[in-house]
């Protein structure tokens, strides 16, 4: 038979690290892939900083990298609504890759969006 005293320092350890738990999803765990914050950020991105129009779309969302309890996540996903738009020079976006952490005292978000062009294939002569 188990004493009470050590069904009491279970549920206390128990306590514990669901307290802990809960503290660190609410001040370190950035929001993740899906979060319409973090969309909402990449997308103010790709059309300020890399001049894609308006009818930018993200669309087929996966995680890389991250977890319940992750500091970081690493977010990939397709770009949709650009095929009759006009686009900048250079080569045609495919796919954008996004970081999203809580950065500084504050813990603010922070996103980082880098593109990944598609390869077009050519004949040379």
């Amino acid at each position: 038979m188990v004493r009470p005293g050590v069904l009491l320092a279970g549920a206390v350890l128990l306590a514990g690290i669901g307290g802990i738990v809960v503290y660190v999803r609410r001040t370190v765990v950035p929001p993740g892939c899906r979060d319409a914050r973090v969309l909402a950020m990449v997308r103010q991105t790709l059309i300020d900083r890399a001049a894609l129009p308006e009818t930018v779309r993200i669309k087929n969302i996966s995680m890389s990298a991250g977890g319940p309890l992750a500091f970081r996540f690493v977010c990939a996903a397709d770009l949709g609504g650009l095929r009759h738009a006009p686009l900048p020079p250079g080569p045609r976006p495919g796919k954008v890759r996004y970081v999203t952490r809580l950065v500084g005292p504050d813990r603010r978000l922070s996103v980082t969006v880098r593109i990944i062009p598609l390869l077009v294939w050519s004949p040379v002569q």
